[in-house]
């Protein structure tokens, strides 16, 4: 836990580093709801001139060497993009929305963050990127049933869950909810927003058959196969997909600690069980990340598919249970 006081200090100290060579337009400081659990401290730097977006961590700052200070920087139009309406990617609309309704501002000299913070009340889903979704979600959908034809059960839960997580988005899109993106956000916006798509979506990721051990040992598991996997794929199509993966795992194990660490009552509700769900979510995130293996005829890696159903599997998952999961996600999209 951060005391309010420090993360002021930091913010100060981190902002007279500025520069006018840096053309920062503004500077947010993340607020998770329970960053307050742990050491972590993250911020978004907006630049003039900027290509890509750029995450560093800030080591250099000696008396507060035991917190975890995240910095990330991005481009201007990064954010401009979606407030203009530009046909972006759902991850980038989703990313920034999340940033101006949940950030505060530490940094805008000439009150253009402020200014988006404004614009951000009337930005909706473009019915295009619906669309989008939908498509995506029957792409999904057909190769689970070519999955099941091919008795890879597996890979078809892989699949599956992959299009739940497209068309849950669907219904929220529509609400105009933009706390969407991975497993962990989709958890959190239809907890209380959708009890039947809460439930179908934990069922999904099998959230009742994990505890903190199990949980652990998994994400184990998975870090070693994909520590491996990169050594054997760097300068190649998947090592990004790996890389982006260990982001996955760290948060997970983040999750989990934070989850063993809170204060609470046996509460499906409570913050504890909302970490947890979170930590399992990360987990299927970077399982899926892993497995990908572009540019062969193989879609999913067959080792990491063994160490997915190993943790996320069931004896009752057979072509008859994929298949009745088909048909609900498949009414999300054709509503």
């Amino acid at each position: 836990m951060v005391d309010q006081k420090i993360i002021t200090q930091i913010t100060e100290l981190l902002l007279a580093r500025i520069t006018s060579e840096d053309q920062e337009i503004g500077r947010l400081l993340v607020q998770d709801k329970y960053d307050f659990m742990d050491s972590r401290i993250s911020y978004w730097a907006i630049k003039e001139k900027l290509r890509d977006l750029k995450e560093t961590t800030v080591t250099d700052l000696e008396n507060y060497s035991h917190l975890e200070i995240k910095l990330t920087f991005a481009p201007r139009a990064f954010f401009e993009d979606v407030l203009i309406g530009k046909n972006v990617p759902f991850w980038q609309v989703a990313t920034v929305m999340r940033l101006l309704q949940s950030s505060d501002i530490v940094y805008d000299p000439r009150g253009k963050i402020d200014e988006w913070k404004a614009q951000a009340d009337n930005v909706s889903w473009s019915s295009e990127i619906i669309e989008l979704k939908k498509d995506t979600t029957r792409m999904l959908l057909d190769r689970v049933k070519n999955r099941i034809q091919e008795d890879m059960i597996a890979d078809a839960l892989i699949w599956l869950i992959k299009a739940a997580e497209e068309a849950i988005c669907v219904p929220l899109m529509t609400q105009n909810a933009f706390i969407l993106g991975t497993a962990p956000f989709l958890l959190d916006s239809i907890r209380n927003a959708d009890v039947t798509l809460y439930d179908f979506f934990h069922s999904l990721l099998r959230i009742s058959q994990f505890n903190p051990d199990l949980l652990l040992k998994a994400r184990q598991e998975l870090e070693l196969l994909a520590d491996r996997l990169y050594q054997q794929h760097l300068r190649t199509d998947r090592e990004m997909w790996i890389l982006s993966a260990f982001v996955s795992i760290n948060e997970s194990e983040r999750r989990l600690n934070q989850s063993l660490s809170s204060k609470t009552v046996d509460d499906a509700m409570s913050p504890s069980s909302r970490l947890f769900e979170t930590a399992i979510g990360e987990l299927w995130q970077a399982y899926f990340l892993v497995a990908q293996s572009p540019r062969t005829e193989v879609k999913l890696d067959p080792w990491v598919v063994a160490s997915f159903w190993k943790w996320f599997g069931g004896d009752e998952i057979n072509e008859e249970w994929l298949t009745e999961k088909m048909g609900f996600i498949r009414s999300l999209v054709n509503a």
